[in-house]
């Protein structure tokens, strides 16, 4: 199960993009989620049938893609500030973005409504 933690690890783990694209693992989406969520490669982008072909989603350069990660049930594309969650029976995707960090001055009207 993806937890917030397991969502930390992943954003820590892959926080820069490998060195090539060749360092990706695209494996794991062909292995596991390709037939169910229409995936496909072209012109260095994974177009992913599954969404609306109007998301921001539906296709992803790879040279964004800071990794891919299987877990059991789901199949993990990580961005920079989301991470697309495939699952491998169904063609539902899950998406989290990361949130904006609170800025000096966001803290500090916080802790004095305190």
């Amino acid at each position: 199960m993806i937890t917030k933690k397991v969502i930390e690890v992943i954003y820590k783990k892959y926080r820069k993009r490998p060195a090539s694209i060749d360092c990706i693992d695209i494996g794991h989406l062909f292995d596991t989620v390709s037939e169910v969520h229409s995936i496909e490669i072209i012109d260095d982008h994974i177009v992913i049938g599954s969404l609306d072909s109007s998301s921001i989603f539906h296709k992803i350069s790879l040279h964004r893609v800071h990794g891919i990660e299987n877990f059991e049930e789901t199949v993990a594309i990580i961005l920079h500030s989301s991470i697309l969650f495939l699952n491998k029976k169904e063609n539902k995707v899950s998406i989290h973005v990361k949130p904006q960090p609170k800025t000096f001055f966001a803290k500090l009207k916080m802790w004095f409504s305190h």
